[in-house]
C-alpha cells in the first residue's frame, strides 16, 4: 500500500513537471518571437559574457560548470536572439544555434583542450559580432 502511494505521488509530480515545461516552452517561444533587435543585441552581450565565463571555467578544469554555463547562455539568452536574427539572416542564426547549443557543449564534454575551446569561442564571438551588425 505504501509503495502504491509513493508511485502515485511520483507519477503526479512527473505530470506536473511536464505540464510546467509545456508552459515554459510557450512563454519562451513568445519571448523569442517578441524580442526587438535591440533586445537581441543585449542578449548577445549576455551570451558573450557567458562564453568568457565558460572559457575561464574550462581553463580552471571545471568542465561541468562550463557546460552548464554554455547551456544556460543558450536557453536564457541566445533563444531570445533567434527570432530577430532569423528574420535578417536565417543561415547565420542556424550556424550560431548549432555552434552554441551543440558543438561547444560537445567539445567541452569530450575533454577538448582549452586552446580548442578558446578557438571555437572566438569563432562564435566573431559570428555574434556579425549578428549584432545585422540586427
Amino acid at each position: 500500500m505504501k509503495i502504491r502511494s509513493v508511485l502515485l505521488a511520483a507519477v503526479l509530480a512527473g505530470s506536473f513537471a511536464l505540464a510546467a515545461c509545456g508552459s515554459d516552452d510557450k512563454s519562451s517561444e513568445a519571448a523569442e518571437e517578441q524580442a526587438t533587435p535591440q533586445q537581441a543585441i543585449d542578449e548577445i552581450g549576455e551570451v558573450e559574457g557567458a562564453l568568457d565565463t565558460a572559457l575561464t571555467q574550462v581553463k580552471a578544469g571545471d568542465t561541468a560548470a562550463a557546460k552548464e554555463t554554455v547551456s544556460e547562455a543558450y536557453v536564457d539568452h541566445f533563444e531570445k536572439v533567434e527570432g530577430p536574427l532569423g528574420k535578417v539572416d536565417e543561415q547565420l542564426n542556424e550556424e550560431l544555434e548549432e555552434a552554441i547549443s551543440t558543438e561547444l557543449r560537445e567539445k567541452i564534454e569530450s575533454g577538448a583542450s582549452a586552446a580548442e575551446i578558446e578557438k571555437l569561442i572566438g569563432e562564435i564571438k566573431a559570428n555574434l559580432a556579425t549578428a549584432k551588425g545585422k540586427l
